[in-house]
C-alpha cells in the first residue's frame, strides 16, 4: 500500500543543503556550526518558501509549549541571516505579517534518479537566488515557481 510521497530528507537552495535526517546544514558539501533554534526555524522557512509566516506560527514550530517574547525571534533570523551571508538576503521580513524564506529550492531528485550531466546538486551555477515579492496581500491565487537543471 503506497502512502503517498514520502517526506523530503533534505531541502537545497543556492549552495546550502539541508539534511533533515542528520540535522546537518551544509555549505558546498562541508557542515556549518547552528544551533538547535536557528536549524529548527531555518527548516521550517525552508519548507515552505515564498509562504508569509507568521511570528505565531515560527514561534510556535521552534519553541513549541514555550512562552517567549518575539525578540528571541528576531535573534534567531538576525543568527541565520549572517550564517547565510554573502548579501543574499534568503530570509525577509514582511512588514506586520511575519518572515518569508526567499532562496529558490532547488530541485528534488528521487533517490535513484541522476542529475543530468554538468549538473551540479544544488543547480547553482543555473539558479539565480530569485527572491519571491511579498505584498501585503498576496492574490489567494498566486504561486512561485521556478525550473532549473536542463
Amino acid at each position: 500500500m503506497d502512502s503517498g510521497p514520502s517526506a523530503p530528507t533534505r531541502i537545497a537552495f543556492l549552495d546550502f543543503e539541508l539534511l533533515l535526517a542528520q540535522r546537518l546544514l551544509l555549505r558546498a558539501g562541508r557542515p556549518l556550526p547552528i544551533g538547535a533554534r536557528a536549524y529548527d526555524l531555518l527548516v521550517l522557512l525552508a519548507s515552505q518558501p515564498g509562504e508569509v509566516l507568521s511570528n505565531r506560527v515560527l514561534m510556535a514550530g521552534v519553541w513549541p509549549r514555550r512562552v517567549v517574547v518575539e525578540a528571541n525571534l528576531r535573534v534567531q533570523i538576525a543568527a541565520l541571516r549572517k550564517l547565510l551571508g554573502d548579501g543574499v538576503s534568503a530570509i525577509v521580513n514582511v512588514a506586520g505579517r511575519g518572515y518569508a524564506f526567499t532562496a529558490v529550492p532547488a530541485p528534488q531528485l528521487a533517490p535513484d534518479a541522476q542529475a543530468p550531466a554538468g549538473a551540479t546538486a544544488s543547480c547553482s551555477a543555473s539558479i539565480v537566488a530569485g527572491l519571491v515579492r511579498c505584498t501585503s496581500k498576496p492574490a489567494a491565487n498566486a504561486r512561485a515557481t521556478s525550473s532549473c537543471c536542463p
